[in-house]
Parts: structure tokens; sequence; C-alpha cells
């Protein structure tokens, strides 16, 4: 039995079991192992997530990492493996894994999806980051950090992928030194593929708006970071329940909350969607029979091009000066759209207005960060295990080059 490592460092729930293939390898009868870094590299992320009341997918061969006693356990035990699937950041423990396992003759596997565009100052905006992280926390941290960064430049180059999925044409890698690429489509396609067969919406149910929660206010994400939340309860959910509730009586359209799909809204004490209705789980299913999608900057933005739905932008006083904030305005004018203030004045906004289309900016929009046209209308992990079993029955790693588009196939 062929067996392939997943490598990622965030806990595994059952929305990332299905988005990363995980099963999918299993029905083809690969072994799986998928090595979790969080709770060594993260323990702060892990922490927050146990005590969270989300579940997490566990099975036989899934094993979350507290120690380098844990992983060299792994690394006795592993046997041989050809391939290793990298869902993980380049930083100093995820970086002595990645060696580890190439040093095992393991060919790594990164995925370069389209998702959303990012600012145009997105370069130097890391940059300062950089910088900012490697002198906080003092002289002790920052000395730490440096070393770490250090040691990441040095291992980079043992651990470049021998294989890059990729999706939409801004995603195709330039510079990453991988050995080859494959055309796929974006993780939200293969949802949007199912969706598709699906009956529509039932006439009897009244139209309505959905709004793309990102959960701004709690996202386990920003645990990654310095701690601080990009917004604060007390002013975000009355500005955006303010604009909901102007946008729905303005356009005659009931108000629907998508929740983040890790959101811990449920098991708050509080409604901070002011008794606005909140679903789980049914982004994709919601979007599709909306009348009108409203967000900030969500990856869930590409059910809205692919359905041909209108958006309207919306962002805040806090969200503005912010990364999130430019990247909310980069997405919008990308489907030529300007992103609404909701702690502005907005009985001033035509907001029947705000529900044209421009075709061109979606098909646009698709091309460039869901799909590249000629490539297949099958799950994507389909297409990524064949041309991995192709390159295992070859007993070679895959050669220089970009893989074509197959032809199109159901």
């Amino acid at each position: 039995m062929s067996k392939i490592v997943y490598l990622i460092d965030q806990p595994l729930d059952d929305r990332n079991y299905e988005r990363f293939g995980i099963g999918a390898w299993m029905k083809r009868n690969w072994g799986v192992e998928v090595w979790d870094l969080t709770p060594l590299a993260h323990p702060r992320v892990w922490t927050d997530f146990l005590e969270s009341n989300r579940a997490l997918k566990t099975f036989s061969d899934y094993f979350p990492i507290v120690s380098w006693r844990e992983l060299h356990d792994r690394y006795s035990t592993l046997g041989k493996v050809d391939f290793f699937i990298d869902f993980t950041g380049d930083y100093w423990c995820s970086l002595r894994v990645k060696a580890a396992l190439a040093r095992r003759g393991a060919i790594r596997v990164t995925s370069a999806p389209g998702l959303n565009p990012l600012p145009k100052d997105h370069q130097h905006r890391d940059v300062v980051s950089r910088l900012r992280r490697l002198v906080s926390g003092g002289a002790g941290g920052a000395t730490t950090r440096i070393s770490n960064s250090i040691v990441c430049r040095l291992a980079a180059p043992f651990t470049r992928p021998g294989l890059v999925i990729v999706s939409g044409e801004r995603s195709v890698p330039q510079k990453v030194g991988a050995e080859r690429t494959l055309l796929v489509h974006s993780f939200d396609y293969d949802i949007y593929l199912k969706e598709r067969e699906l009956s529509s919406q039932d006439a009897r149910v009244p139209p309505y708006a959905v709004f793309v929660d990102q959960d701004y206010c709690f996202h386990p994400d920003f645990l990654y970071r310095d701690g601080s939340f990009l917004a604060t309860p007390e002013r975000y959910f009355p500005a955006l329940c303010n604009g909901l509730r102007t946008i729905s009586e303005a356009l005659g359209l009931q108000v629907k909350i998508a929740a983040h799909p890790r959101a811990g809204y449920k098991h708050k004490e509080r409604d901070y969607f002011q008794r606005i209705p909140v679903e789980y789980g049914r982004t994709a299913e919601l979007i599709k029979g909306s009348s009108l999608v409203v967000c900030h900057d969500s990856t869930a933005i590409h059910f809205a091009v692919l359905f041909n739905k209108p958006i309207i932008f919306v962002t805040t006083g806090e969200l503005i000066p912010a990364f999130e904030g430019k990247a909310i305005d980069q997405v919008a004018s990308e489907l030529s759209k300007t992103a609404i203030n909701l702690d502005t004045d907005l009985r001033k906004i035509d907001w029947q207005a705000q529900m044209s289309v421009d075709a061109e900016k979606y098909a646009e929009f698709k091309s460039k960060y869901i799909k590249i046209a000629g490539t297949p209308e099958r799950p994507m992990w389909d297409i990524v295990i064949e041309h991995i079993e192709t390159a295992v029955k070859s007993k070679a790693t895959p050669k220089s080059g970009r893989c074509e588009p197959v032809s199109h196939d159901g």
C-alpha cells in the first residue's frame, strides 16, 4: 500500500478533512497519516480549539504532535513514503519536519490556490510584519525569532516542492522552484460542482440576502499572530447589523447570516447578530439560493461569482486601516465595486445600484482566482491523486515543466 503524509498546523475538523481530500486517498487504498503540528508549534491555538467546544476529526492515523519525541516516534514507524502534502507555513518547526521527510525521499506537494486578490502593497506589508515579529517580545524573544529566521532561510532550499497544485492564473507560482505544477481549481469549486447538480431553491422561500461572516472578532487565526483580534464586538456588530437591516429595508429582502465554519457563536451567551438568523455549514447553499450576497473579502465570494449573484462589499472604520480593510477594497475593485463603510451615513447609498453584476469582471475573476479554462470538471483531489499515482507507478520524480490541463470529463 502506498502512503502519503499530510502536514497541517491547524486542528483537523470535518471541514478541512473534506477540503484536504483525506478521505479521497483512503478510498483509493492509500495509507494516510495526518501530522498536526498545532500543539507543538502553536500551543495557544490548540488550547483555544479544545476549550471552544469544536470537534476534532479524529481517526487512527491522525497524530496531534505535542513534542519532538513524538515526532521522532513518527519518523521511526513511518516506513516508505513517496510524497507529503504540506499545508503548513514556513517557520522553524515546520521546516525542520519538512527537511526530515525530504531526507527520507518524500517529495513535497504544496497547494497554491488562487484564493482572492491581495492588496497591491502586500509585499511591503509582509516585510513590515516580519520585522515587527522579530523585535516583539523583548531581547530574548527577538534573539529567538532572528535565529528561527536564519534557520528558515537555510532550510528553505532543501524543502522546495516537487509538485505545486494551482488554481487560477494568479496562483501559478513564478519563483517557488517547483519541479512541476498541476492545474486544477480552488477547493470551493468542488463544492460548487456538487451544488450545481442539486435542485434550485424552493419557490416558497421568500427572497433573501445572505451575509458571509468571517468571524473577525473571534477568529482563531488571529492567535497565530500577536493574539490581538481585528475588530471589537462592541463596535463591529452594531455597525454590521444596522447595515444589514438598512439593506433589508431598502431592497425588500430578508437577511440571513452564513456563519464562518469555525465560528463559535452558538456557544456564546450574547446574540451578536441581534436576532438575524444565523446558519452553519450551508454557505454555498445559502449563496446559491440568495438574491444578494453581502460580504467582506471571504473566499466564499467564489460561490457568488460562480452562481452569478450580485455582491455588496462592506467594511467598517476598524477594518479600513488594517490589511484586511485594504484586501476588501482590492477584491471589490476586481469586480467593479466599492466597499461601503457601515460606520457612515447609509441613507446616501443607492442600494438598488449595488445590485449590478459585471459579467465580464466575473469571468475574469473566475479565471484569475478560481479555475483556469480547460481544466477538468472533476473533483480536485481525484485529479491530484491520479497524477501522483502515475508518478508512483513510474517510480520517478515528476519531470520538469508545467502540466497541461487535461480535457473535460463530466
